[in-house]
């Protein structure tokens, strides 16, 4: 028995839960990416795993049929989350409507695992983005087991893990939300702990952020948050390879989910370039969401939503020209086969920064002229009302 072809696997891991004998392995490729390996003398070859597996099986994509920018009313919320606040007003949402919810969260040594949870608590620790790979562990069986006894679920993800979660399902359920998220591609944990190791040699880090409203920044602090390191976009070797998209798995260059079809039931992302073509009268500067309605049951949810979030429709061809990902997967970096050779021979910090040299350096030189401005107004200030902060 084969699974799917390594170039085209995203780790969904539905295979290693549907099958019955348990004799499929999680192995690490060459970049610290984790594969499916079935364990040949334990294999009885019955083929779920391949029935399972929607790059094998493909599954129904549905037309967004509405398209919304929205935020989060509540400040606090907003402030606490990485875009503009919709999938944790979600979860609340949910939470109220009796579903058990499952997102992400970091557990030890800054691994990304899927808990499903009814506990209001829970969607603190799922907000924020997680730029690294996420653990499935057993939710697709605990989701099956709730929506068997008819409870309702919400789980957001990324299309390529809702993908696997409707393929282990293998059926349609009423009481089942899905929501994905608009994934650039995804760096394996190894990477960030290597990245991680070279700066918290002491192993003090209890925190980590990488964004703060529009802003990429990879954000260390122990526990008491207090800063152990921090740096803005590619002036940080980890940020530098995502961003430039240098350590993604294979199939994230040829993401089957980066199309304006989608999965899911609703789909979310930041809303880059809104009012850039058409106008978008309000006095507002932070962060938005992109919130897509691809369904009815999607639809209807979001309704629900408009309580706790701003929303003003927005035409879906706006959303899709400002997200890449909408239309076509990340394209393969021109250094990605020096970087896995280097990687190999010299690990992540050195593979990153003999790849990005030019890139690391523009984004510093950049960096430096926004503080400089920055000092130079907070100087102008003392003497003039108009530039103080």
């Amino acid at each position: 028995m084969e699974l799917v072809d390594k170039l085209n696997c995203t780790g969904c891991m539905a295979c290693v839960s549907a099958c019955p004998r348990q004799c499929i392995d999680i192995v690490k490729g060459k970049l610290g990416h984790l594969y499916p390996k079935i364990i040949g003398e334990q294999c009885i070859e019955c083929g779920k795993c391949r029935r399972t597996c929607p790059e094998i099986v493909p599954l129904t994509f549905h037309s967004v049929s509405k398209s919304y920018a929205a935020w989060s009313m509540d400040k606090e919320n907003h402030k606490s989350s990485a875009s503009g606040g919709a999938a944790a007003e979600f979860y609340y949402q949910a939470l109220h409507d009796d579903f058990w919810i499952c997102g992400v969260e970091y557990r030890e040594d800054f691994h990304v695992v899927h808990t499903l949870t009814d506990s209001m608590a829970a969607v603190s620790r799922f907000k924020q983005s997680k730029y690294v790979y996420s653990e499935m562990g057993t939710v697709y069986a605990e989701i099956e087991k709730l929506l068997k006894c008819n409870k309702k679920v919400l789980f957001i993800s990324l299309p390529c893990k809702v993908a696997g979660l409707l393929g282990f399902l293998g059926k349609h359920y009423c009481n089942l939300l899905t929501v994905d998220i608009v994934c650039h591609g995804t760096p394996s944990h190894e990477n960030l702990r290597n990245h991680i190791f070279s700066i918290d040699k002491e192993n003090k880090a209890s925190k980590l952020k990488f964004r703060m409203e529009n802003e990429f920044l990879f954000d260390l602090s122990d526990a008491a948050g207090t800063d152990i390191y921090r740096r803005i976009g590619r002036e940080d070797t980890y940020l530098a390879a995502f961003l430039e998209g240098l350590n993604y798995r294979d199939s994230c260059y040829y993401c089957s989910y980066a199309k304006p079809e989608r999965v899911s039931d609703i789909t979310i992302c930041d809303f880059w370039g809104l009012g850039l073509e058409l106008p978008f009268d309000h006095p507002y500067m932070g962060a938005v969401s992109a919130v897509l309605v691809n369904t009815e049951y999607g639809r209807s949810f979001v309704e629900k939503c408009k309580r706790r979030l701003f929303m003003e429709e927005r035409p879906v061809w706006e959303a899709v020209k400002g997200n890449a990902q909408l239309k076509a997967p990340t394209e393969i970096h021109p250094k990605r086969k020096a970087f896995e050779s280097l990687y190999k021979t010299h690990g992540f910090e050195v593979a990153v920064k003999r790849c990005l040299n030019e890139e690391m350096k523009k984004e510093s030189r950049r960096l430096l002229k926004r503080r400089l401005r920055r000092m130079v107004r907070g100087v102008v200030g003392i003497f003039i009302k108009k530039y103080r902060r």
